[in-house]
């Protein structure tokens, strides 16, 4: 990393450009700020809607899936899914194959609070990639995978 001087009336920001680490966290930071409103409205929180998102993707899968994919403590998720449950939004099951595994389901009403939500998610991904071509999406993805890998290794 180049270390860049300031010039007066410049702001600290300039001091990070060619950090990348930071520009990735304030990228997630401002993603989330439009999403956070919507959450509020739907009585949710962030935490809620990474687990929603998880099991749209694929449910009836476990609680260490869940943790792996969402990336989240055992505790945290341990009392979000026990409200969510109560609310009516997943529904947990012993496995049939092995009971000391739990796998986790959306209900319906579960399933419709992430439709409605996944239009506010798709509408930031389409204005995050505004004027990019095709190709440049597809790259973008595969070089965030690709920096994602380099760090799980």
């Amino acid at each position: 990393m180049t270390r860049q001087k300031t010039v007066k009336g410049a702001t600290d920001k300039a001091l990070f450009d060619d950090f990348l680490p930071l520009l990735v966290t304030r990228l997630a930071y401002e993603l989330n700020l439009d999403l956070v409103e919507k959450l509020r409205v739907e009585g949710i929180n962030l935490t809620r809607w990474r687990i929603l998102a998880v099991l749209a993707m694929g449910d009836g899968i476990t609680i260490i899936e869940i943790i792996d994919r969402a990336m989240m403590q055992q505790s945290a998720l341990s009392r979000a899914l026990m409200n969510m449950e109560k609310e009516g939004y997943v529904r947990r099951v012993p496995r049939r194959q092995d009971s000391r595994y739990v796998e986790v389901f959306l209900t319906d009403k579960g399933r419709a609070l992430f439709n409605s939500l996944n239009v506010v998610v798709r509408r930031r991904q389409t204005r995050l990639l505004d004027g990019f071509s095709p190709t440049e999406r597809q790259a973008a993805f595969e070089l965030l995978r690709r920096l994602s890998g380099n760090m799980t290794k």
